[in-house]
């Protein structure tokens, strides 16, 4: 593993893990120390709690805070080699419990098995020499899958999570990564283009909505990469692979899912353990909603967030159809939609706009290029031009 310019060997990893003691509740920045305390904790058969560096006491509600960064002992076992540790984190008995993002709400604990932690992961030799650039929090379900692909295959982890542009531009280059795994904001965040990637192979989008221009860029960047997309919840883990930029309903258990009113339901076969899932009979409602590309072989596209929909004089408003117009505009890079409260209308629509470095544009000229390509409604009435664009700590656009 390579992390702020500090590299860890599986070596290292090894004997962290045959140490006598774990955090069942470890909150930390240094992503070693973290993923050597999962590991040890799985191929003990011990659960553990996964918190966010940064999670906050009140979003620690119903933890004993003194519980946080406790040592507890563990009757290690004595492992002797990596294979060793690998096959028993496969056949582990542990609960890992992870927290929502909480972006719209308190954070949710789903505790899962590491069996449908791991239901994604693909070994043998044909992976044995990739090289992950790891762009994803490390505590929730994106991030952890790309590490189990990782770990299990004893690959390289190039830790490029929260890196500037260029940052990731060099160590892309210097470490020759193969394989890039993240959210769809974090690539638009690598334009414009400062040169081509040649070492990537593979490049898989996954957490929010992606566009033909993002792909376009996605291309001029990585020439050599396959590109697909994945779907993940915390709630329910790795479900779908992308069929180019479309989704399919596996046909082996297509009666694990429902469409509603355009939201994608999920059977509770497929959701981890917690008490804060409400359910509609046997189905979670995801908040995702979808558009059928073809509904007899259950191809669909995602379209966006249930709970993000914006009300604008009686009309709701999907912002991320917005962001996709806005964001084909040559000259944007990266922009944000949201509303704000109006006691008229209910919302006003507005948006965060960051320009590429030598554009310069107005709030008129971005309006003249939406008409017409865009309802009146769907126009944002306030346009900010920002020097940066707000993430969530999963990368994910912030919607203020």
């Amino acid at each position: 593993m390579i992390d702020g310019g500090k590299s860890y060997s599986y070596s290292a990893l090894l004997q962290s893990i045959n140490a006598d003691d774990y955090f069942p509740l470890l909150k930390t920045t240094d992503l070693f120390s973290y993923f050597s305390n999962l590991v040890k904790a799985l191929a003990n058969n011990r659960s553990l709690t996964l918190l966010d560096s940064d999670l906050n006491q009140a979003e620690l509600k119903g933890m004993d805070e003194n519980l946080v960064n406790a040592k507890e002992k563990v009757s290690t076992i004595d492992f002797s080699s990596m294979v060793d540790v690998i096959d028993a984190v496969k056949n582990s008995n542990s609960r890992v419990t992870i927290f929502t993002s909480g972006t719209t709400g308190q954070p949710k604990k789903i505790s899962h098995d590491v069996q449908t932690l791991t239901r994604s992961v693909r070994q043998g030799g044909k992976y044995a020499d990739h090289i992950w650039g790891y762009a994803y929090n490390p505590t929730h379900m994106a991030g952890i899958q790309v590490f189990f692909q990782a770990f299990m295959n004893k690959n390289v982890i190039v830790n490029v999570f929260n890196r500037s542009r260029h940052e990731i531009y060099e160590m892309v280059d210097k470490y020759s990564i193969t394989h890039l795994s993240a959210t769809p904001t974090f690539y638009r965040l690598l334009l414009p283009m400062e040169k081509t990637c040649t070492s990537v192979q593979r490049v898989t989008l996954g957490g929010e909505k992606s566009d033909e221009h993002l792909y376009q860029a996605i291309r001029a960047i990585f020439p050599s990469a396959k590109i697909n997309n994945v779907y993940a919840s915390t709630e329910a883990g790795s479900l779908f692979a992308s069929k180019g930029d479309c989704f399919q309903l596996p046909a082996a258990n297509r009666d694990k899912f429902k469409i509603m009113d355009g939201e994608l339901l999920i059977h509770r076969s497929l959701l981890g353990c917690s008490n804060s899932l409400a359910l509609d009979g046997d189905f979670y409602h995801s908040g995702d909603l979808i558009e059928w590309v073809n509904q007899q072989e259950g191809l669909f596209r995602f379209k966006g967030r249930k709970n993000e929909l914006i009300n604008v004089g009686g009309y709701k408003i999907n912002p991320e159809e917005v962001e996709t117009m806005l964001n084909s505009i040559e000259g944007i890079r990266q922009s944000v939609v949201y509303g704000k409260a109006n006691s008229v209308i209910g919302n006003i629509l507005c948006a965060d706009i960051l320009l590429e470095q030598t554009v310069k544009m107005t709030e008129l000229d971005i309006r003249q290029l939406l008409n017409g390509k865009l309802q009146d409604y769907k126009i944002p009435r306030r346009i900010r031009f920002v020097e940066s664009i707000s993430v969530t700590r999963t990368g994910k656009l912030k919607r203020t």
